[in-house]
């Protein structure tokens, strides 16, 4: 039996560990549209099918069903030609799933070699005065490779000026004394103004043809036992959903990368629950119905906790969220 569009937008959706909301967020649709597309009751637009095709990563041809159906380079081949494996032929997209490895490794990098440079030139320079604003560097820089962030531009000037002042080669010259109030300042109009418009992620991708594939997932983890699910993701971005009767527990942890955890396959909530979140140099999205209610407790440092939505006016059940954000995002999101 011949496949219909549905049918492979549902294949391939699936085969990504996408929801229909998380694909339609990532095209700017609502989730009842994806539903009627992969049920046959209707057809995207002739501009979506390239975006799709984009994300399942295989041609508009293979997804109008004209070809032969690409795996996605993210898919485990069992079949890989041992000689692609040695030849390691890169072609480079950015992804992800190994854009914050890249960045840390950037990070170790431009240290070592910072300080190279200050024991050369003998400078007298500690390793902290010098791994601490590198940090600030690639930090900034990673986040505009994910978006225009006001919050990105001010981390990456100033690790860049902190960089050239304590090396000794360029310094400014009014009172010292002004320069870290100023730059608390300066965050904090950025990141206000990054919550107030938050732009649409450009699509990057990085993958490594003739490699062993799958590996943008391999650090993160989730299980759900006992009305309780952990999630543990590092590096890259990944979804989970969460299936539980009742919840009564949860505990996640998100750093140098996004998450996305997906609450509605939870059919209750037991009296207390609580979800303890840890966000580091990453963001998490929490998807939460609106038959439950989040009460917040947040602790943040250079960060941001979020809620879009409401939920409906006589919750069936409440969700304590503790949450502990250094530099990141969580985003609590009504569905």
């Amino acid at each position: 039996m011949e496949q219909t569009l549905g049918n492979r937008i549902a294949e391939n959706r699936k085969r990504l560990g996408l929801t229909q909301d998380a694909l339609a967020e990532k095209l700017g649709v609502t989730a009842q549209a994806v539903s009627k597309w992969e049920n046959d009751q209707s057809c995207p637009d002739i501009t979506t099918l390239p975006k799709l095709a984009d994300i399942f990563g295989i041609s508009t041809d293979a997804l109008l069903g004209r070809e032969n159906l690409k795996v996605h380079t993210a898919e485990v081949v069992d079949d890989a030609d041992p000689q692609d494996e040695e030849k390691g032929n890169w072609e480079f997209h950015w992804e992800g799933g190994r854009k914050g490895g890249i960045f840390f490794a950037l990070f170790v990098i431009l240290t070592g070699s910072l300080m190279i440079l200050a024991r050369t030139m003998e400078l007298g320079v500690s390793l902290w005065s010098l791994a601490w604003p590198s940090f600030l560097l690639c930090f900034g820089i990673h986040q505009l490779t994910k978006e225009f962030s006001f919050a990105g531009i001010i981390s990456t000037l100033i690790g860049g000026y902190f960089i050239v002042d304590n090396l000794g080669i360029w310094e400014l010259s009014f009172s010292s004394q002004l320069i870290f109030p100023g730059i608390v300042v300066l965050f904090g109009i950025s990141l206000l103004v990054d919550a107030l418009k938050k732009p649409k992620k450009p699509k990057f991708r990085f993958s490594h043809k003739g490699g062993k594939s799958g590996e943008n997932t391999r650090k993160s983890t989730c299980t759900c036992e006992n009305d309780t699910f952990a999630c543990e993701h590092a590096f890259g971005e990944n979804n989970h959903y969460i299936p539980l009767p009742q919840l009564r527990h949860g505990n996640i942890d998100c750093s140098f990368g996004e998450l996305t955890v997906d609450l509605s396959g939870c059919e209750t909530v037991a009296p207390n629950c609580n979800i303890l979140a840890n966000c580091a140099f990453g963001e998490l999205n929490l998807l939460v119905p609106k038959k439950f209610q989040v009460e917040p407790n947040s602790s943040t440092s250079f960060a941001s906790v979020n809620i879009l939505g409401q939920p409906d006016s006589v919750p069936s059940g409440t969700i304590l969220l503790d949450a502990n954000v250094s530099f990141g995002e969580i985003e609590i999101r009504y569905v």
